[in-house]
């Protein structure tokens, strides 16, 4: 049995590797987008409270923030 791969085996791993990059990639765009829409809400609360209220939402950015890394719990 010959170890190279045929042209039809090639062209369908080459389908299927990039079917998983656009899975991917569609799945990272969607985690940044919804990053930046929460740190734009949280930096308008932060802007607009004073105190208590403020430091409440500072720890909800820092919260936000530590979520990025893998396997943060909160």
């Amino acid at each position: 049995m010959n170890p190279e791969l045929d042209t039809f085996t090639n062209v369908l791993l080459a389908i299927v590797i990039a079917f998983f990059a656009v899975v991917l990639l569609v799945g990272l765009t969607i985690k940044i987008n919804d990053f930046r829409r929460n740190l734009d809400y949280l930096n308008r609360e932060i802007a607009r409270t004073e105190g208590a209220e403020h430091e409440h939402w500072k720890r909800e950015k820092r919260h936000l923030w530590l979520s990025l890394l893998p396997f943060y719990r909160r």
